[in-house]
């Protein structure tokens, strides 16, 4: 699991516990409302699906596995991995790259090398790579909409929420005092669901979703130059100069150690 996201949530939650257990002098049951949980995540979760097709859905379960467990992606190994590619087509040819071509764990390299090792034309090899590159940005949108339609939807319902429990409220209003305040805590607990929604379920998951987007695109982009490096014969260090061009000069100094 990524280290961002454990620290993250326990520091997060962690201060919202402390904040309701100090505000409340240590009542916290006062901000568990089921009802308005169900209102406002179930209703937010309908409305989702009320707004993109089932194939979109039933993809969900694998971007929520994304972002729990996705590994980070070094790019600093990935450039020191093709350098090494270009060495070894430098000294014995591409088709010594063919056992890497099988046995390479990324299937986006692998099809870049098998490419490269039949003898395809450059043009076409970057032409079906930056297709698969345009389909994974697109994949990646549609695992994202779902996040993003909850953030989107959970403040509304939370406000929906609010103003149920307050009708129900208004109806008190002949009666104590004490009824009239926990019928008011009930709405507003419903406004609060709404946020913790958006700013520390959905938003969060959506936000990283990207960043992981950005960061694997970035990462077949380095391979897709690469490879074509490697097509042209280039020479290894014309390729590693190339491929370091995509880092910062503080990344670059730290290659070395890396290797």
């Amino acid at each position: 699991m990524d280290l961002s996201t454990v620290i993250g949530f326990v520091v997060t939650w962690g201060i919202i516990v402390y904040s309701a257990n100090h505000a409340s002098h240590g009542a916290l049951g006062a901000y568990v409302k089921p009802s308005e949980m169900l209102l406002v995540f179930g209703g937010a979760i309908g409305a989702a699906m009320m707004s993109m097709p089932m194939h979109h859905l039933t993809g969900a379960v694998g971007v929520l596995k994304k972002f729990v467990f996705s590994k980070d992606i070094h790019v600093q190994h990935s450039i020191h991995e093709m350098v090494g590619y270009a060495e070894t087509a430098r000294r014995d040819g591409v088709l010594a790259l063919e056992t890497v071509a099988r046995e390479n764990p990324d299937p986006f390299l692998r099809r870049g090398l098998q490419l490269t090792i039949d003898g395809t034309d450059p043009e076409m090899i970057e032409r079906i790579l930056r297709i698969e590159i345009e389909s994974t940005v697109e994949r990646h949108k549609h695992g994202k909409h779902l996040f993003h339609t909850l953030a989107k939807f959970g403040p509304g319902f939370g406000l929906m929420a609010t103003l149920i429990a307050q009708v129900a409220m208004f109806k008190s209003l002949g009666g104590d005092a004490a009824t009239i305040g926990n019928a008011l805590a009930i709405a507003l607990t419903g406004t609060l669901y709404g946020c913790m929604l958006q700013n520390l379920v959905a938003g969060p998951i959506a936000e990283k979703l990207i960043l992981r987007s950005q960061e694997e695109v970035f990462a077949k982009e380095i391979v897709l130059q690469g490879i074509l490096s490697i097509q042209a014969g280039n020479n290894p260090r014309v390729v590693e100069m190339q491929l370091l061009s995509f880092l910062s000069t503080k990344q670059q100094a730290a290659m070395p150690k890396a290797a």
